[in-house]
């Protein structure tokens, strides 16, 4: 009898081994051979599910979006609180060691799309999509009441997604301590409670944005 193949699964499994080809090797390193060395599969059948070097990195962007929705899945989302927000924002920082892992993958990706024009085309259509679903989360949570009415969800999901740009960086390249990365999330966090009576809101998008980094979740 033939031996069933699941398909999908060496599929995420090349996809697993990709990212810690990028981490360790960066995206120079990353060929068919490394990718399936790592899976330890023949290179033939890597060959067959990853037969060009954008399937490669579709691959790994598809595994560290399927790692952050795995654990995205555990915070109980119905409200959202601000409570709610702040863990989901918090899964796509470095705060450790396995967040870690993956921030360092997209850094990589980033630094490459500066050069490949296929990988900047990914990374835009993956942060299209983080914004989406961050608006979609704070849309959520201004129509139960922890979110100020002045709040506009689509500007507000584009400051935190800049914010949170930044503070990858710096987390990865200068020495932020995750400890004060994560204060400076719950202060701009803060800033989107219910004021009532208190004085408007002011502030943008994240003092730690786009122009601190210089980088594109």
């Amino acid at each position: 009898m033939p031996k069933l193949v699941d398909h999908e699964e060496r599929r995420r499994h090349l996809g697993a081994a990709a990212c810690v080809v990028l981490a360790r090797a960066g995206s120079v390193g990353m060929t068919v051979r490394a990718v399936a060395a790592e899976a330890g599969m023949a290179l033939a059948t890597a060959q067959h599910y990853l037969p060009t070097r954008e399937r490669m990195v579709r691959a790994a962007i598809d595994h560290l979006a399927a790692r952050v929705v795995r654990r995205a899945r555990g915070i109980p989302a119905d409200p959202v609180t601000s409570e709610v927000i702040r863990q989901a924002v918090r899964e796509l920082v470095p705060l450790d060691a396995e967040r870690s892992f993956e921030a360092r993958v997209w850094l990589v990706l980033t630094a490459e799309a500066l050069v490949d024009a296929e990988i900047a085309t990914l990374l835009a259509q993956s942060e299209v999509e983080l914004r989406s679903n961050l608006r979609r989360l704070l849309t959520r949570a201004q129509a139960g009441g922890a979110i100020d009415a002045r709040v506009d969800p689509r500007d507000e999901a584009a400051a935190l997604a800049t914010l949170l740009d930044g503070i990858t960086v710096r987390v990865l390249t200068t020495g932020l301590d995750p400890a004060e990365a994560g204060e400076e999330i719950d202060r701009h966090l803060a800033r989107l409670a219910r004021q009532r009576d208190r004085e408007p809101l002011t502030g943008g998008a994240g003092a730690g944005g786009r122009a601190e980094s210089g980088a594109s979740a």
